[in-house]
Formats: structure tokens, sequence, C-alpha cells
């Protein structure tokens, strides 16, 4: 019963300081809302997904809103807000079965330092905090630095990442679910999973918290 009523209080006292707020407008909304409703709810998952990646919606409004707000306008409290759109039932089985490492898709450090956080860390971090999972932000490393992947066909996003990733030879024999924020073509992450099976890793799942559909995706 006190357990109780310090949790009741405490959550009050966090909607006077912190009211929840929607992550693609920041218009206050309900508790546990992550979108306000003139934004709307992300459409679902596209059925087309590069590796079968498992992802918690479609790469649009609000939800690719959010995202964009979360990498490239600073707002790393948003992670906060997005996390719980992550996948939780069949990765999270996976991840208790075998015993699964979380690793989230690295940064350059050049690129690392620029922005100043990973935006798959921060969700990841968040994601295994909920579930009791073990994190594993430092298995695999971006050793080489590339061009931006937005501009790219699939085919040179492909040979852009080529080689671009190398993991640490501990997590052999080990089982992984690889997260990133947005699944394209999934070049990036073939080319992370690759390295994680080349250290030795037996099984690599892939999560992420949107999809674009494979056949529309730019590459």
């Amino acid at each position: 019963m006190g357990k109780d009523w310090i949790e009741r209080a405490r959550r009050a006292l966090l909607r006077v300081v912190a009211p929840d707020y929607c992550a693609a407008c920041d218009a206050p909304v309900i508790e546990g809302a992550i979108f306000c409703d003139a934004c709307g709810e992300p459409p679902p998952a596209p059925n087309d997904i590069a590796l079968g990646a498992m992802v918690g919606g479609a790469y649009a409004p609000p939800l690719s809103t959010a995202i964009q707000r979360l990498k490239f306008g600073q707002r790393t409290d948003l992670a906060g807000r997005l996390s719980p759109l992550l996948p939780v039932g069949a990765c999270a089985r996976e991840a208790a079965a075998h015993a699964a490492l979380v690793v989230p898709v690295p940064l350059h450090l050049t690129r690392l330092v620029e922005r100043g956080f990973n935006a798959p860390a921060l969700l990841g971090a968040l994601w295994c905090r909920r579930l009791g999972l073990e994190f594993a932000p430092r298995l695999l490393t971006r050793w080489k630095d590339t061009p931006h992947q937005s501009a790219l066909s699939a085919e040179e996003r492909a040979r852009n990442v080529e080689g671009a990733f190398i993991a640490h030879p501990g997590a052999a024999g080990r089982h992984a679910i690889l997260i990133d924020d947005v699944v394209t073509t999934g070049a990036t992450l073939t080319a992370c999973r690759r390295a994680l099976y080349a250290a030795g890793v037996v099984h690599v799942t892939v999560m992420a918290l949107a999809a674009t559909p494979l056949a529309r995706s730019r590459g």
C-alpha cells in the first residue's frame, strides 16, 4: 500500500513539472499517449520490410516527424516518448529464450561527436531498461566514416556501408537483437549483421522504431 501511494504521488508530481506532450508537435496529451489527436496515430507497419524487421510502425507522420525531431532537432527527450513503440512480443521472447544481446546500430565517432548522441542507442537502452534485457552498445563499431545514405540508391547504399562495421568477438555463440531507428532498404542493417555473424554471433533479429515499404523506399 505504501509503495503504491508513493508511485501515485511520483506520477502526479511528474504531470505537474513534466506533463506528457505529443512527440510530433509538443501539444499536451493525456497520460500515456504518445501523439495528440491532431497529429493522430502512426500508420501500421508495412508488410514488405527489409530483412523481415520487426518495427513499431510505418515511417510516415506523425512517427516520421517525431523521429526527425529526435535525430536532427537534438530532442533526445523524445527517445523516452518513442521507445514504448518498439515491438515487444517476439523480440522480447527471443531475448528471454536465448539471453540475446540488444545491439544498437552505431555511428562513426566523427558523426557521434557532431550529433552528440546515437538515436538507436538511446532507444535501445530505454527498451532494455523497461524489459530487463542486456544492452550491448559497444559490441558493434563503425570504423569507416561513410557518406549519408539518404541521397543514395539501393545499390550505392550497399556499397557505401560494405565492410564499415566490426563486431567484438566476445559475443561469439550469442544471439543478438539489432536495433535501428528506421529501416529502408536494410543496407546498413545487412552490413551490421554480417559483422556480427563474422564475430561468431549465431542469430540476429532486426528491430526498429519505423520502416518504409521496401518496394517504395529510395535505397
